[in-house]
């Protein structure tokens, strides 16, 4: 199996930041948890607006509820999209255009990586899972006019930031999930692997430092299986 480097910064015990670079295999799981935001979509922190490239652990970034909590972990994943298959995952993105969801949702065009999910609020989603609200994938949305498959041939670097636990933070004026691994059991690893993936997540011990899921992960199809 292929191979990629994946960078890490983290908060340490101390409050300190800390900075890894890991070479991990290229599987599906792995590439998931970074391939979230692209280089320059715009997150708001205490003083304003930046791109996601000028966060650091430590800093505090704004929510989808309006509120605001410290990043403890940011991880980015650069890669030439030239030299990956073009079946891989990594090199799908999804392109959002400005105002594609209402005013300002996005403020400008987003595009995100095959693993961010936007949170979703729709009807079905309480009949499916008992919340008002739920993350699906981007790349559901995909309609070839404001929602639009990409596939880069240049050199892409994608970011994700992990705070205490699952929750959604503001991007562009979108709600996008934050780092979160789910199960152990769903995502397909064992053993040696399982332990590597933990790896790239060093401001944590176990699954179980992650939380439980506050919002429910669904596909596009299972509402639309509801009519």
């Amino acid at each position: 199996m292929a191979r990629r480097k994946f960078d890490i910064l983290y908060l340490d015990r101390t409050r300190s930041v800390c900075e890894q670079h890991l070479i991990a295999a290229a599987h599906p799981a792995f590439e998931q948890a970074f391939s979230v935001l692209k280089q320059g979509a715009l997150v708001t922190g205490d003083l304003g607006i930046t791109t996601v490239e000028q966060v650091y652990p430590g800093d505090r970034l704004k929510l989808a509820d309006g509120s605001f909590e410290t990043v403890q972990w940011r991880g980015s994943l650069t890669f030439n999209a030239q030299e990956i298959g073009a079946n891989t995952p990594l090199a799908e993105m999804t392109r959002i255009t400005a105002d594609a969801f209402g005013y300002s949702r996005p403020s400008t065009d987003l595009v995100l990586g095959h693993g961010a999910r936007l949170l979703h609020r729709a009807p079905g989603i309480r009949k499916v899972s008992g919340s008002d609200t739920a993350f699906i994938p981007a790349a559901d949305f995909v309609d070839g006019n404001n929602l639009i498959k990409l596939r880069p041939t240049t050199l892409v670097t994608l970011y994700q930031f992990g705070f205490q636990g699952q929750c959604a933070f503001d991007v562009n004026g979108l709600a996008i999930e934050s780092l979160h691994p789910g199960s152990a059991f769903n995502l397909g690893l064992r053993a040696e692997s399982l332990r590597a993936f933990l790896a790239l997540f060093p401001h944590k011990s176990s699954f179980e430092d992650f939380g439980l899921l506050r919002t429910p992960r669904l596909r596009l199809r299972d509402l639309d299986l509801l009519g």
